[in-house]
């Protein structure tokens, strides 16, 4: 009897539940870029974090504007 390895993938899972969902389409190369730096397998939560810190510069830049009180680009 062969024995052959079993491949195991190692998949990042969010410590906060994950609620709210999107379709975002990116130009041709973007993921392939992202992959290149992040690695395949974390491609959302590369995209997560640097949706979080730039809407953490973008509150920084403007204080007490933002989606919580109900403004629209």
């Amino acid at each position: 009897m062969t024995h052959k390895p079993i491949s195991v993938t190692t998949v990042a899972v969010p410590k906060d539940k994950l609620d709210d969902k999107t379709l975002v389409r990116f130009r041709a190369g973007v993921l392939d870029r992202i992959d290149a730096v992040a690695g395949k397998f974390r491609r959302a939560v590369f995209i997560r974090e640097a949706v979080e810190t730039a809407l953490t510069k973008a509150e920084k830049r403007r204080p007490g504007k933002g989606a919580a009180e109900g403004e629209t680009p």
